[in-house]
């Protein structure tokens, strides 16, 4: 093995580049919370089939809007998924 093909000789098991979506194979903004490996891209296309919830619809649905400055996202009957 000569000096040149040492250098990424064997996948590395860590780090950004070892992780990628399960959906459409990026490894680029990828959301690891709750296990969900996905990036951000398929996560706002899929995000109701998920479960995944705006906190801004459930206030309009319980009465009273307030201003937020953020939009939270709250899990509903979602499940950790591996």
């Amino acid at each position: 093995m000569g000096h040149s093909n040492i250098w990424n000789s064997h996948p590395k098991l860590y780090g950004p580049g070892s992780r990628t979506c399960r959906v459409c194979g990026n490894s680029h903004g990828l959301i690891r919370k709750y296990g969900l490996m996905c990036c951000r891209q398929c996560f706002h296309s899929n995000a109701k089939e998920i479960g995944f919830i705006k906190s801004e619809d459930i206030l309009a649905v319980g009465g009273e809007r307030r201003n937020m400055t953020t939009i939270d996202i709250l899990v509903v009957g979602g499940e950790r998924r591996k």
